[in-house]
């Protein structure tokens, strides 16, 4: 059967298939448009979503140099799988986290004074201080850069700052970075690693670079815009595929209506096929009247809400029971992007990916080893 699933493997639900290979590629890309700056993987939330471990050993293989995660627990599994690199933790830590870090050999930030006070209390910790250039969310001010580097002395072996709007704003962008030179001609660091690009600077602003660019969402063969923009336009390949299967397929006569509150009914006979995905795997219900998904080669639209367990695409005789589904990726001459998710459901891709439930959606891995 064409875009059967019979034959290939015996499915769960949904799935979603991870190509390391495209994960490689796309390390390959951003250390080319970095012009020779180092690159640090951003491996936080399990990876957006597509499994930390196997991306950041991918990401290693393809010439990352380090990597970057959000909690001290994020580290502690790197660790425990075996990485050896620089792991930086970009939040403010409490102070009881502080042993587990240095335990790991995990690189802390200092996002304030207090902070790099607390750092300074376990003197094998080394630390990156974070400068707010203009985001207001986390970092120290220009003006206590001097006494924050002061206290860490030498702890202190990164300095780097986060940017507001590198996809969207240019010109913010660029009185960011005014400011982080500022900072950096008042308080020469040197022997310490300066870094402030995420995957949009680095794409898009080059002289954000630095010492090392710092990409997370690129990573993934995700447009760092976030609701729109086509990945290929950046030479990014896309590394999930979301994929699902036809449970069912019944005919629908005028009028029939479908699933929760029938906000939906058929115009005409036409038939119905159910899918075993729905909000618990992280098909968001704000997919609900505008989402499409990929079966047998062809676009078929979303039919009624999105429920906790399934849903159901408008389909043609043709379909059948076993059918694979794909919610987000390839199938064929067609795709469906992220970005695109995103836009139906009026959030982003990083919220896309990163919201696939593990305990429902089955990962697999493609391309493990080389490329």
């Amino acid at each position: 059967m064409e875009g059967s699933v019979t034959g290939v493997r015996a499915p769960g639900r949904t799935w979603a298939e991870i190509d390391l290979g495209a994960v490689r590629h796309n390390v390959r890309i951003l250390k080319r448009r970095a012009s020779g700056a180092r690159l640090m993987a951003v491996v936080k939330a399990d990876a957006y979503g597509h499994g930390a471990l196997p991306v950041s050993r991918a990401a290693l293989e393809a010439g990352a140099d380090s990597l970057a995660v959000v909690t001290v627990d994020e580290g502690a599994e790197l660790r425990s799988g075996g990485v050896e690199v620089q792991i930086l933790v970009f939040t403010d830590l409490l102070p009881d986290h502080l042993p587990l870090a240095e335990e790991h050999r995990l690189t802390v930030t200092a996002h304030s004074i207090s902070s790099a006070r607390n750092i300074a209390d376990h003197p094998g910790l080394k630390a990156h201080l974070k400068v707010n250039t203009g985001m207001n969310r986390w970092g120290v001010g220009p003006d206590e850069v001097g006494q924050a580097r002061k206290i860490l002395g030498r702890q202190l072996t990164g300095v780097y700052t986060h940017f507001a709007s590198a996809d969207s704003d240019p010109d913010a962008t660029r009185r960011q970075i005014e400011v982080f030179d500022e900072v950096l001609a008042a308080h020469p660091f040197g022997g310490v690693t300066v870094h402030a690009s995420n995957s949009a600077a680095t794409l898009w602003h080059p002289s954000a670079r630095y010492d090392l660019v710092r990409p997370g969402i690129a990573l993934y063969g995700l447009h760092p815009v976030g609701d729109g923009g086509d990945p290929s336009d950046e030479d990014l390949r896309p590394a999930m595929t979301l994929k699902s299967y036809v449970a069912d397929v019944r005919r629908l006569k005028p009028g029939d209506g479908v699933s929760y509150g029938l906000t939906f009914r058929a115009p005409e006979p036409m038939f119905a096929a159910t899918v075993p995905v729905g909000y618990a795997e992280g098909y968001r219900r704000a997919l609900t009247g505008k989402a499409e998904a990929l079966i047998r080669g062809r676009r078929r639209s979303l039919l009624g809400r999105v429920t906790m367990d399934a849903c159901v695409f408008g389909v043609d005789a043709a379909v059948e029971v076993g059918n694979e589904v794909v919610l987000i990726g390839a199938q064929g001459e067609e795709k469906v992007l992220a970005e695109e998710v995103g836009g139906w459901a009026d959030t982003i891709n990083y919220e896309v990916t990163t919201g696939v439930n593990p305990r429902r959606v089955e990962r697999s891995y493609l391309n493990v080893q080389g490329s």
